[in-house]
């Protein structure tokens, strides 16, 4: 068997055409893609300062709940009206807990959609420019042809 010669190798490779790297599109794909999550991190971020505070609204209320409740409920001369004042702490306090981080949790998951579709619409972008970037390359082999 007959190994082929350097003549043959070019003739084989020669076949086969290099794509060519438009380097100013591809920084300007790269530059996208960092806005997009350069914005998806801004939107997650401006989210968790506003939970934090918000749980930091929540402590802080809570604790002067809990002294205000407490004082009532050691004013109170019968036994009665101090369990009594303390399911109706209890409630109160539970209600407003709950609903607190109920509002914490729907920012927090508002948040992260907003982000999840800046990320997911560069995407579409992304393949979009990549169709058309592959569709211009076999446009072009055909023109060649």
């Amino acid at each position: 068997m007959a190994t082929p010669n350097f003549s043959d190798w070019t003739k084989i490779f020669g076949q086969f055409n290099t794509p060519t790297v438009d380097m100013n599109q591809m920084i300007a794909q790269f530059r996208r893609d960092a806005e997009a999550l350069t914005g998806a991190v801004q939107i997650l971020n401006e989210s968790t300062q506003k939970n934090l505070r918000d749980f930091a609204n929540l402590a802080r209320s809570n604790a002067e709940h809990v002294l205000k409740a407490s004082k009532e409920i050691m004013n109170h001369s019968s036994p009665e009206n101090a369990a009594s004042k303390q399911a109706d702490f209890a409630k109160s306090y539970i209600e407003y807990n709950v609903n607190g981080v109920r509002e914490i949790f729907e920012t927090s998951s508002k948040a992260t959609q907003e982000a999840f579709d800046v990320l997911t619409k560069r995407a579409a972008e992304k393949v979009k420019d990549f169709s058309d970037v592959a569709g211009h390359t076999t446009h072009s082999k055909k023109k060649a042809a």
